[in-house]
């Protein structure tokens, strides 16, 4: 499994740092130009940083295939399960992308399942992103439902106080990365790296 961050002010330090940890902008979101809707602007960053950029967020709600850079992998954050994602991702797949399936933590911006995404992935055989972990219990269900890649918000890591402290941030991420590289049976064992009054 990939574990993956966005923005954060250690970014520069953590690069390269830990394996299997992809931080901004190996890891590229860039939620503003998403959230607006400007793709002109996404997609003319992805070209500029695509030496840089290992996984990327394909455009929400767009159904047609963009001219992006094919050195980058892409997550399509899926919103429905429909045939339109179905011809997307066979489009994207024809021309020579390679695609992740990307399963939206909230449920406000999906209409179904995490057993439905998993059986539609499986359909479509390929791999899966559990975006934007916030909760342990997020954390924990991408665990179990074995995502190949997640990404996680700073608000997993801890307090606001506890993230201004980069010794503290890259032990966590550390501890993380020796939970999700655990073998299927241990997932349980999340307790004995963080206390039970600790974060989310």
């Amino acid at each position: 499994m990939i574990l993956a961050m966005g923005h954060t002010i250690f970014e520069e330090k953590l690069r390269g740092q830990l394996p299997n940890f992809l931080i901004y902008p190996e890891f590229f979101d860039s939620k503003k130009d998403l959230l607006q809707g400007n793709y002109h602007n996404y997609i003319r960053k992805l070209w500029t940083l695509r030496k840089e950029i290992k996984v990327a967020l394909y455009p929400d709600y767009v159904y047609t295939v963009l001219p992006l850079p094919k050195e980058i992998e892409y997550i399509i954050p899926i919103h429905e399960i429909n045939e339109r994602i179905v011809s997307l991702y066979n489009d994207l797949i024809n021309k020579g992308y390679k695609i992740w399936l990307g399963y939206a933590s909230a449920p406000k911006f999906r209409d179904y399942t995490i057993l439905e995404f998993n059986e539609f992935s499986k359909k479509l055989n390929t791999k899966t992103w559990y975006l934007g972990i916030s909760t342990w219990r997020e954390f924990k269900e991408a665990l179990q439902w074995n995502f190949d890649g997640i990404d996680i918000t700073t608000m997993l890591l801890g307090k606001f106080e506890q993230i201004k402290n980069y010794d503290y941030v890259k032990r966590r991420i550390t501890e993380l990365l020796q939970l999700i590289s655990k073998p299927q049976g241990r997932q349980s064992s999340i307790l004995e790296f963080f206390p039970l009054n600790w974060g989310v």
